[in-house]
């Protein structure tokens, strides 16, 4: 029987051998239910065995605290709080049979009567019965291992500075917090809610039954683990897991971090990384052996942590190399780079695995067609970006692929600013000569880039503002609202 349990620094299934979790996030089962579904793409057997194909021995499944309990109107449009449970019970149940480890991850939550539509700072007064009811409904289940809160971080450091979260807080609760999701720009006097600490997590686990390990991510959206072991809670069962996030551009991103921090930590606890991708477009995408990608895997190996990437999605019009996603087709075709890195690197670690499956290259995504002999406007050409199929997700504005192609009549500049509440999240400049063919790339800021990986597919309205001044002053724009998802 498939099972997993922490012996010392390492995670061992039942025969006592070391297991390491590798594997993929399958993104979606957060955000879906506050729309009516349990999932974008299909998570059942099919799915189970596509991820397997990879040579993969574990998913985790990020799930939403208010559609797990049903409360806050939540999950929405006819989809029950039973319907959710039962569909994530039976995912498990395909992923397990598969040989593939489930980790079962509090990814969006929300205080008070706020419905959970994105990740916020810190665990909540909901957070603790939701524990209680998911451990309690998986307690029997020996292949399961619990997450206990995404990512958390301290609203001071973006810039709310009379809201920190500290090691303390982090592990006992008590600080105040805004109640305010992740990329809300600071204001005066917010709504507030009292932080819960990763020991009461802990606890309300335990408290039902269940001894499975515990994952529980340190600081800065889980890639600060500095004082993990000085703040490391307790657990009557020594069953707790350090939880990594490692995104390049993050500040723990590099092997002389990861040497001075992480392979410490790993000496003494089991480490997972939760997620880790690259989103900067390696030339030599996901088969370049010195990628972000492959660089943290090769390290990671050698230092016995495991590690999944984000995330098992289909974005049918994005592009796949800026964004963060491993597929595209629900049959497992991997997507470049993340996709084709984790593939293949999984499959060299598990030669017998036999995965199908084609490979695909980097997505261009061109907002518009080439510069015809009769070139339109900026207005129409604008007009014509927005109408663009790659383009109808905002992240798509984001991901730093987003092109725009045309022919002025006269020589300016185009501007393109992409902003959320404020905060300028991509900007795109170009100066073009009269008469000769143009192009702009819409890049991402470092705020853009961290905004995206967390909100991407979340309910999010994002106001794209495009302006284009010509030589002569005169200037033409165009102000939309794109949905994230829609």
């Amino acid at each position: 029987m498939l099972s997993i349990s922490v012996v010392g620094n390492r995670l061992v299934n039942g025969a006592g051998e070391t297991v390491r979790l590798l594997g993929v996030n399958r993104e979606s089962t957060e955000y879906a239910c506050t729309y009516g579904d349990v999932s974008s793409g299909p998570i059942d057997a099919g799915d189970a065995a596509a991820i397997a194909a990879w040579g993969a021995d574990a998913v985790r499944v990020p799930l939403n605290e208010d559609c797990w309990l049903g409360i806050n109107g939540l999950p929405a449009d006819g989809l029950s709080a039973a319907s959710y449970q039962a569909a994530i019970e039976g995912y498990v149940a395909d992923l397990n049979a598969d040989g593939i480890y489930a980790i079962l991850d509090l990814h969006w939550s929300a205080p008070g009567t706020t419905p959970s539509g994105a990740q916020y700072p810190m665990p909540d007064d909901h957070s603790v019965p939701f524990w209680s009811s998911l451990a309690g409904a998986f307690a029997s289940n020996p292949a399961v291992v619990f997450d206990a809160f995404n990512e958390p971080y301290s609203p001071a450091a973006d810039g709310w500075s009379g809201y920190p979260v500290s090691w303390s807080c982090w592990e006992d609760g008590g600080c105040t917090l805004p109640n305010e999701p992740d990329g809300t720009p600071p204001s005066a006097n917010p709504l507030t809610y009292t932080a819960v600490g990763m020991q009461q997590l802990v606890s309300a686990i335990r408290a039902a039954g269940a001894n499975q390990p515990i994952m529980l991510g340190g600081l800065s959206y889980a890639n600060d683990l500095s004082q993990w072991l000085a703040y490391e809670p307790s657990d009557p069962d020594g069953q707790l897991v350090a939880s990594f996030h490692n995104y390049n551009g993050e500040q723990c991103d590099d092997v002389n971090c990861w040497n001075a921090t992480i392979a410490p930590l790993a000496a003494q606890v089991p480490v997972v990384t939760g997620e880790f991708d690259e989103d900067d477009c390696p030339a030599g995408g996901g088969a370049d052996p010195t990628n972000f990608d492959n660089t943290y895997m090769n390290w990671a190996d050698a230092h016995g942590i495991s590690y999944l990437a984000w995330g098992w999605l289909v974005l049918s019009a994005d592009p796949t190399c800026d964004k963060l996603t491993l597929i595209d087709d629900y049959s497992g075709t991997p997507a470049d780079p993340n996709g084709v890195a984790l593939r293949a690197h999984l499959l060299a670690l598990t030669p017998a695995a036999g995965a199908t499956g084609g490979t695909s290259g980097p997505t261009t995504v061109t907002g518009t067609q080439p510069p015809s002999s009769n070139p339109p406007t900026p207005v129409e050409t604008l007009a014509e970006l927005l109408r663009a199929p790659a383009l109808r997700r905002a992240g798509a504005l984001l991901s730093g692929s987003a092109l725009l192609e045309y022919a002025p009549s006269d020589a300016g500049t185009l501007t393109i600013t992409i902003r959320h509440a404020g905060r300028l999240l991509a900007r795109g400049s170009h100066s073009y000569s009269a008469g000769s063919a143009a192009e702009l790339a819409v890049r991402a800021t470092g705020t853009g880039r961290r905004f995206l990986r967390r909100h991407a597919h979340a309910s999010i309205k994002i106001t794209a503002a495009f302006k284009a001044l010509t030589g002569a002053g005169s200037s033409a724009s165009l102000t939309t609202s794109l949905a994230a998802g829609s």
